[in-house]
């Protein structure tokens, strides 16, 4: 009857039985002498392998009784070309209006054929495939129309020791043509197809609405559609299955699994399924193309065709459970009924044309190993970086929470995706009355739910930063256009907008967009800690958890982490353990919409910033900027960053949008950031900023420590104002600068934070571009960029360690200690001119926490923990300390050479008497 009374979608929505007439229509009957014998009879319609002989035939109102050798697996009739489709003389075959009863292994198995009609036949009782096109049949070379598959069978002699999937219509090539086939009753699936594949884009409106005979129906089967994968290898375009009616599937209406390209899904109609639509595939590790794109679609929970005496348990296979005899779908007995099961993607493959670990593939659904199925388990460790479903006029009806004793939903995650789920465009969405508003969107974790590679748990990525995205109000019925529906289970993710529903809090005025970091190339057992994002404008926090292993496939878990985020915030992001060397960052925004990234660092470091494999100069420094020194804001260009010493922070402005024609969605505008270690001296001093010249202390001390001048860099200058205003913290828009400092020649400067950097850095990792960047980006940009310590971007890009060197940390400890016998010498403050008390750090990546090398200090009296350095201080300001430029270094005092003198042409003055031609650090006080 009709089950869509309110519209939707499909003008009219009716589930109705099939009927077909099984004998006394035909003159000519081939029958075994004995039915049910597993050996009868069988014809063949064969081709030579040479090419010579090529059979062909043309049947018409055939009966095939019985036939079929079940241990031979022999069908009832076999189109066998041994020289397969290319070669030989080729003629078209048809057969049409035949009725193949009790077959023992199939009714009809095409191998190898080059055209092929099939129109009109009916298949009843078939034990296996009733038709089964192999893939060494030509794409796209059969034409297959208005035939029924009723009760396809398994065999009871059938083993049992493994899975043996079967199926009512066993496509391995695209049809040409496939339209107005049933398939009722299948123990196994209805329809396993190999898909054609178009672009991952709608063109133009909705098509016309389909008429009956146009549409392929799947009734009564343990799964309606299967959908093999569309490609030998990854691609970008889109399966398709357009025109499909799924219903009272014991498993899944819509399934793919393996499935190594986007999905386009059409015209469908799915109603009964015990899940309507899941879809799992097996991407490459970085991938951003992928895409699920489905319009004009009627979804179905329990409707009047289901009654709480029966279907109310699924059946499905598991691991253990070859046949489908109970309930081993990833939601068991939590739900009766699913409409939507999020889709996942992984790295590793469960079925064996894409694994290739089982010697004999046939067909080419079977699982390698147990522990994968079902079907919808996950298997590997989530691959695609990003991915979306697009889903557009869809209808919902008839969930309800108590659905014979169970609730059924419209839209929810599957339990097994713990890493991470996409996110899901709705627009158009009609709720029919029947569907319940406490059965809509159930993000949250339901009980009784497991797989064999991971259960959920509240900590999970998956769960905890799984969102709706409502493009037009219509997913929420607010009116609101680009809300979001987040996870019921984070709290802290909502929004003082956002209100509580059954299984989801909806945000119609807030969008939430996917931000993602990730470590290149670290090492997999590096064990890092949960990351948190803290919100700075309500201080609420939420945490990403990473990945899973996956301990069937033995999948390794990449260095990753993800949270849901609101446009136009700042976050602070907190890592408890020491960074990795190379951080990637996207966010996927589609609008120009921008957050602010403050990023803690548990030791100092020196940053570089790549934006789409380009590095940033200075102009994008806000430290630097020419208004003043200050923090970068929202309305900043992406890739505005800044770095505070004392807080340990880096800032970073991020904006979605378009970068280079490429959408941020696909990864344009992608930032890494790559840390270099460093030694930081900390210095406390007076002085006023009159009397201070920051070339000349970068100078002298590169003088001082044998080092080349462009490994120096002063970081930070703080003024006796800032610090008293802010009580020893940096505030918001007063990051100084020596430049700023000079500026102000009033202000007494008390401290400086100075940089030394490794020696010679290593170039950037290949890997550190390659998947983020095209191809083509990154061979014409990239292979030109690089890191070289000073920001101008010429050195290149080559196959190099990501990791830190362990070379440049030792040279910088050695620095290190070797300021510390400065210090302790008075030598550091001789070379200054002025009393300073010093703190040395180094960045040491090896330690597991907050903790920094060489942070040990000393004092003229003790050479304990501070130092309180006093310059010799002349009666004549023509006495000054001078350093010898041909000084060696050494890590004692002893090896400095220094001299009290006049100062002369040889020498390089810390301390003189002012001239046009030298430049002091502290200048003798004049009238002036």
């Amino acid at each position: 009857g009709d089950v869509g009374g309110e519209g939707g979608h499909w003008p009219s929505a009716n589930l109705a039985a099939s009927v077909a007439l099984l004998g006394g229509r035909s003159n000519v009957i081939f029958r075994s002498a004995t039915l049910g014998d597993t050996h009868g009879g069988g014809i063949v319609i064969g081709g030579s392998q040479d090419g010579v002989w090529v059979g062909a035939a043309n049947i018409s109102d055939v009966d095939f009784v019985g036939l079929g050798k079940f241990f031979y697996q022999a069908p009832a009739l076999q189109f066998l070309m041994l020289q397969g489709w290319e070669g030989g003389l080729w003629r078209n075959s048809v057969v049409q209006r035949c009725v193949f009863s009790q077959s023992q292994s199939g009714a009809i198995e095409a191998r190898g054929v080059h055209s092929l009609e099939l129109t009109d036949n009916v298949f009843h009782r078939t034990y296996r495939t009733a038709l089964w096109v192999t893939k060494e049949s030509r794409p796209y070379g059969t034409t297959i129309r208005r035939n029924v598959a009723i009760e396809t069978l398994r065999h009871p002699r059938e083993s049992t020791t493994w899975w043996r999937p079967f199926a009512a219509y066993l496509l391995e090539v695209p049809a040409a043509v496939l339209a107005g086939n049933l398939a009722a009753g299948s123990a196994d699936s209805g329809f396993v197809l190999r898909p054609s594949v178009e672009a991952c884009q709608w063109s133009g409106q909705n098509i016309a609405a389909m008429a009956q005979e146009e549409l392929n129906e799947a009734v009564g089967c343990m799964t309606g559609f299967f959908i093999l994968k569309a490609c030998d290898g990854a691609c970008n375009g889109c399966a398709v299955l357009r025109g499909a009616v799924s219903w009272k599937s014991s498993h899944a209406g819509v399934i793919t699994a393996d499935q190594n390209a986007g999905v386009k899904l059409e015209s469908l109609l799915l109603s009964d399924n015990h899940i309507g639509v899941t879809l799992g595939f097996y991407r490459p590790v970085g991938d951003m193309q992928h895409r699920v794109l489905a319009r004009n679609i009627t979804i179905f929970g329990s409707s009047p065709a289901s009654t709480c005496d029966a279907s109310i348990d699924c059946r499905a296979m598991g691991d253990s459970d070859k046949v489908g005899i109970n309930c081993n779908s990833v939601l068991k007995s939590a739900f009766r009924r699913v409409g939507i099961l999020a889709h996942m993607t992984g790295d590793k493959a469960k079925l064996c044309e894409s694994n290739g670990e089982l010697k004999v593939c046939r067909p080419p659904n079977t699982a390698v190993k147990e522990c994968t199925m079902s079907w919808e388990d996950r298997v590997g460790v989530i691959s695609s970086r990003y991915s979306e479903a697009v889903w557009k006029n869809v209808t919902f009806g008839h969930f309800r929470k108590n659905d014979c004793g169970r609730p059924s939903v419209a839209f929810t995650m599957n339990p097994t995706s713990v890493d991470l789920n996409y996110p899901h465009r709705f627009s158009g969405v009609r709720w029919l009355s029947s569907a319940r508003n406490d059965s809509r969107l159930f993000l949250d974790i339901a009980t009784g739910v497991w797989g064999n590679n991971a259960d959920i748990s509240w900590d999970d990525d998956g769960l905890l930063h799984l969102a709706a995205i409502d493009e037009d109000g219509s997913l929420l019925e607010d009116g609101q256009p680009g809300g979001t529906a987040i996870s019921i289970a984070n709290p802290e993710l909502a929004t003082r907008g956002c209100v509580a529903r059954p299984g989801h809090f909806a945000c119609a005025r807030q969008k939430y967009r996917l931000l993602r970091w990730e470590a290149v190339d670290e090492v997999s057992h590096r064990v890092f800690s949960k990351f948190k994002a803290w919100r700075a404008s309500d201080g609420r926090s939420t945490w990403s958890k990473g990945q899973h292993h996956d301990n069937c496939l033995m999948g390794e878990p990449r260095h990753e982490r993800a949270w849901q985020v609101a446009p136009n915030d700042h976050y602070n992001l907190t890592m408890f353990t020491s960074p990795p060397q190379n951080h990637r960052l996207f966010y996927f925004n589609e609008n120009p919409e921008p957050i602010r990234l403050d990023i803690f660092l548990t030791q100092p470091f020196r940053l570089e910033v790549y934006v789409d494999g380009a590095l940033l100069g200075d102009a994008y420094d806000t430290a630097q900027a020419p208004d003043g020194p200050r923090y970068p804001r929202l309305n900043d260009a992406h890739g505005s960053f800044a770095f505070d010493p004392q807080e340990r922070r880096f800032y970073l402005t991020m904006t979605g949008g378009t970068f280079g024609g490429r959408s941020t969605l696909l990864g344009g505008g992608f930032i890494l950031l790559r840390l270099l270690q460093v030694v930081q001296l900390s210095l406390t001093m007076s002085i006023l900023a009159s009397q201070f010249d920051s070339k000349s202390v970068v100078q002298n001390i590169a003088i001082l420590l044998q080092i080349d001048s462009s490994r120096i860099k002063i970081v930070s200058v703080q003024t006796r104002a800032q610090v008293a205003a802010s009580r020893g913290r940096r505030l918001e828009g007063e990051v100084s600068n020596a430049t700023s400092a000079e500026n102000a020649t009033s202000e007494e400067i008390t401290g400086l934070i100075i940089h030394i950097v490794e020696k010679n850095p290593g170039p950037l990792p290949a890997s550190a571009f390659g998947g983020a960047l095209p191809a083509s980006m990154y061979n014409e940009s990239s292979a030109e960029k690089g890191s070289n310590a000073t920001g101008d971007g010429n050195s290149t890009v080559e196959e190099a360690a990501s990791s830190f060197s362990e070379t440049g940390l030792l040279e910088l400890k050695t620095i290190a200690k070797t300021i510390e016998v400065f210090a302790s010498s008075e030598a550091l403050s001789e070379a200054l001119g002025v009393q300073v008390q010093a703190m040395v750090q180094v960045s040491d990546p090896t330690l597991p926490s907050a903790e920094t090398t060489a942070t040990s200090t000393t004092t003229t009296s003790t050479p304990t923990s501070t130092l309180t350095s006093t310059t010799a201080t002349s009666t004549s300001p023509t006495s000054t300390l001078t350093l010898i430029s041909s000084t060696s270094m050494s890590s004692t005092a002893t090896a400095l050479n220094t001299t009290i003198q006049t100062p002369t042409a040889a020498t390089t003055s810390i301390i003189q008497t002012p001239t046009a031609a030298t430049t002091s650090i502290i200048q003798t006080p004049t009238a002036a």
